[in-house]
């Protein structure tokens, strides 16, 4: 009798401490904040991606949910419907969304590009639609992955610079993952594209692409900012100190992944899907290590849109940054 007391005790003793911990375990999680990030595929997710994995995000107290979408008119669709919190995509479909009513905010800055040889977005043609030059394209079908986004502006201001209107040529919205298999198979002749797609697209024998136009835009003499992050506005208000954590975390991930080539290539081969030998070609699309980002930055881009005609009049960037970099 006195040894199943004892065993009673010592169970219940035992009960009560994985009950303890679970409910420890339990409240721990409970106060890490969901953040819910919607993104499309490309180079500069790499450090947010790496540092997910390696749980930087959750110690810092965030439960970061990532749902990838096709482009970023759909980032900006998410996080107006309150699918996401936040997202990443180029700067255009957030111009663009802001200029239409939907008030979202550009908080960080993930990428550039500037001359000479810092590019990062690149027009490609197939061979054997006779392309060697820019101003081949006219009467062409050229692709970009969305209706008003980044890839539309870079097709509209190279040939702006080449001297091509643009209703020269035969406009065909693909999202970037089907551009390859259209490039071979004849149905589309040159294409916008960035990486992991431009890597996997030049690789190509059956396509053997030409480059014939890099950049965002045709004068990068200064960066020219090419990938950000953006909010809402009342969600912004309301969770400030959330995302600069968030942000905090990001910066360390990307200059870790910066510092360490081998880690670089590795996240490529992992999260984009790139090939080993494909990776040592691979480079973050980082110009300033740091992500400040201001409204000079998106107005470089949003006088680019009128001069090609994607806005009908002049806009100023002054409400649509509010910096969360430090």
């Amino acid at each position: 009798m006195h040894k199943v007391n004892m065993f009673n005790k010592i169970l219940g003793t035992l009960t009560c401490a994985a009950l303890a911990a679970a409910l420890s375990t339990t409240a721990a999680r409970a106060e890490n904040t969901k953040l819910r990030f919607a993104y499309l595929l490309a180079d500069s997710m790499l450090p947010i991606m790496a540092a997910k994995k390696a749980g930087d995000y959750e110690k810092a107290g965030i439960d970061l949910e990532l749902t990838e979408v096709q482009g970023g008119p759909a980032v900006v669709a998410a996080i107006a419907s309150g699918e996401a919190d936040i997202g990443y995509a180029a700067p255009v479909p957030p111009i663009n969304a802001r200029i239409n009513g939907i008030n979202v905010k550009m908080v960080l800055a993930l990428a550039h590009e500037v001359d000479p040889d810092k590019k990062f977005s690149w027009l490609v043609a197939t061979k054997a639609s006779g392309i060697t030059k820019l101003a081949d394209v006219k009467g062409k079908k050229v692709a970009f992955n969305a209706n008003g986004g980044l890839c539309e502006l870079t097709w509209r201001d190279h040939l702006l610079a080449a001297g091509i209107p643009f209703e020269e040529v035969q406009p065909v919205i693909l999202p970037f993952p089907q551009q390859e298999a259209a490039l071979e198979q004849g149905s589309i002749d040159a294409a916008c594209t960035v990486n992991p797609f431009y890597s996997s697209v030049i690789g190509n024998k059956a396509i053997d692409a030409t480059v014939i136009a890099q950049g965002i835009i045709a004068d990068e003499k200064e960066p020219v900012i090419n990938d950000v992050v953006f909010a809402g506005d009342d969600y912004l208000a309301a969770n400030r100190e959330t995302l600069k954590t968030f942000a905090a975390v990001t910066d360390k991930a990307r200059r870790a992944m910066l510092a360490d080539r081998a880690k670089e290539e590795a996240a490529a081969v992992e999260f984009l899907g790139l090939t080993p030998e494909t990776a040592k070609n691979f480079h973050l699309p980082i110009v300033r290590p740091e992500m400040t980002i201001s409204a000079a930055d998106v107005q470089k881009l949003l006088d680019s849109m009128h001069k090609t005609g994607m806005l009908p009049e002049p806009v100023q960037a002054d409400d649509m940054v509010d910096n969360l970099a430090q």
